[in-house]
């Protein structure tokens, strides 16, 4: 039996929790996966010649870093997104489409566990005295320690259940307390957690029976021939049915995007309120609306009605249908540049930018679709890596420190939202600390501009917050252990340190 099947599993597990144990993200996610991806490699679980390790490898690495730079939420979830279709792509390497990789991640957590202990109590070892004995005491072992869980689960369902056990979960809580005298119970199971970790990624397996994206279908369609059955196909129906939808459809959307380009793009004008239902039903509803309108589209054009001789004007009734959409995603992308230009910048007005960009993506691949005769598969692979890709874009940018500097530079001219703005993470300190004009103009242009203003914070509690903030950073980042740290923290507090002493 190989020493290594059963140290670096425990290795691993241990280095996991001295890097997680109640630490902040920083240089230690990025210290992870370097750990992880070279063993991987080392092992010959990368294979650079495969283009979906390629891209996750690289966007693992991509957004580890950028959290070793920044600590932010952004680029922490990106390398979460990225190692979890990692698992998912070394469970099944032979994937096309990339969505499987979720499902493909859940079987790689499920099986890893149970191929390791297979490996390690494999025939080959079996053949040694020692490796008998393992085998044996671990059939032995794995069945009692699923028992006595049941029986834990059993007694804490059932207060009858626990008193004919004797009180076993009373015991077992005992036994617990004990423990965690010498082991942290956040630590135990995290190591628990590392160890399933490296279990998905060097044993997990995935049975292809269960992909829910097709992944024989190819890029390209093919054309299925059928035996002439004497009557008007179906085809024709079909047809007709598209032609006579989307003709109406256009003809619906031209009239909205007019009355768009109208009211939003050329004279839009401010009523005072807070355009909630400009931007935030109403985007929602409109990005609903495009999606839909491309699902149609693909739908008349899943199968032979791409080879159908008669289907010029269907396409060009599609094609229309998907340039209207498009303007009505510019539509969108104006909304909300109207919402940033009075309420100023937040999270959720970026991601709507983000989104937009992939459904206008989503749009041209269609339209590819169309022109080439390529399949569902094509748009569902393109579609994914794009949104990956912008998934790992976000990441590269510390958006809290964008929306701070971008909002405290209109403060004379839009809305300065006090209770989020305080809130930001760490690296806005610097930013926030505002002189007395600034806050006396954050007060004036509400005060003058902007309705309900007496449920938001004030200025001056704004800046006591911020003040309180920054104390508490200062006297905290040196408590702060190596693992968790980043540059950004580092500049941060060199910056609240020279601004304390000026």
């Amino acid at each position: 039996m190989k020493r290594s099947l059963f140290v670096l599993p425990v290795v691993f597990s241990v280095l996991f929790v001295y890097l997680f144990h109640h630490q902040q993200a920083g240089v230690n996610v990025l210290i992870f996966n370097v750990l992880l991806l070279g063993i991987m490699y080392f092992q010959k679980r990368i294979n650079l010649k495969l283009r979906f390790h390629i891209y996750l490898l690289t966007g693992s690495l991509l957004s580890a870093a950028m959290v070793a730079i920044y600590g932010a939420g952004a680029a922490l979830f990106a390398n979460i997104i990225s190692l979890i279709l990692f698992s998912g792509v070394l469970a099944y390497p032979a994937m096309v489409v990339p969505l499987n990789a979720g499902f493909s991640s859940i079987s790689a957590i499920l099986t890893g566990p149970f191929n390791w202990i297979k490996e390690l109590f494999s025939v080959s070892d079996a053949v040694s005295r020692k490796g008998r004995f393992l085998r044996k005491t671990g059939l032995v072992v794995m069945p009692l320690v699923v028992f006595i869980i049941f029986i834990l689960l059993y007694s804490a369902s059932s207060p009858y259940f626990n008193k004919l056990t004797g009180g076993v979960l009373k015991s077992f809580s005992k036994l617990m307390q004990h423990l965690s005298v010498w082991i942290s119970p956040e630590a135990f199971w995290l190591g628990i957690a590392g160890l399933f970790m490296y279990f998905a990624y060097f044993f997990g397996s995935y049975n292809t029976n269960l992909n829910i994206f097709n992944e024989t279908q190819g890029e390209n369609l093919l054309r299925v021939r059928k035996l002439f059955s004497g009557r008007i196909t179906a085809l024709k129906t079909e047809l007709t049915s598209g032609i006579i939808l989307l003709a109406f459809l256009n003809l619906a959307l031209a009239i909205m995007n007019v009355l768009d380009i109208y009211h939003v793009w050329l004279f839009f004008e401010w009523d005072g309120g807070y355009l909630k239902q400009f931007v935030h039903e109403g985007t929602w509803l409109l990005i609903i609306s495009v999606l839909i309108s491309m699902v149609i589209v693909i739908w008349y054009f899943r199968g032979n009605l791409n080879f159908y001789s008669g289907n010029k004007l269907l396409i060009r009734l599609s094609v229309l249908w998907l340039l209207q959409n498009a303007l009505l995603v510019i539509s969108v992308a104006i909304r909300n540049i109207w919402y940033i230009n009075y309420f100023n910048l937040a999270f959720k007005r970026i991601w709507v930018f983000a989104f937009l960009i992939l459904v206008l993506i989503g749009i041209i691949t269609v339209f590819i679709k169309l022109r080439n005769r390529k399949s569902v598969q094509y748009l569902l692979v393109r579609n994914s890596l794009f949104a990956y890709g912008i998934v790992l874009f976000i990441g590269l940018f510390n958006w809290d420190l964008i929306v701070a500097r971008y909002n405290v530079k209109h403060t004379d001219s839009a809305f300065f939202h006090t209770d989020f703005m305080m809130n930001l993470n760490s690296s806005t300190l610097p930013v926030l600390m505002l002189d007395p004009q600034t806050l006396n103009q954050i007060d004036s242009t509400r005060n003058n501009f902007y309705p309900n203003r007496h449920y938001y914070v004030p200025a001056q509690n704004f800046d006591e917050r911020i003040k309180e903030r920054t104390d508490d950073y200062l006297k905290g980042y040196h408590k702060l252990n190596w693992q968790g740290k980043n540059i950004t923290d580092a500049l941060t507090y060199k910056r609240l340190s020279e601004a304390r002493n000026k």
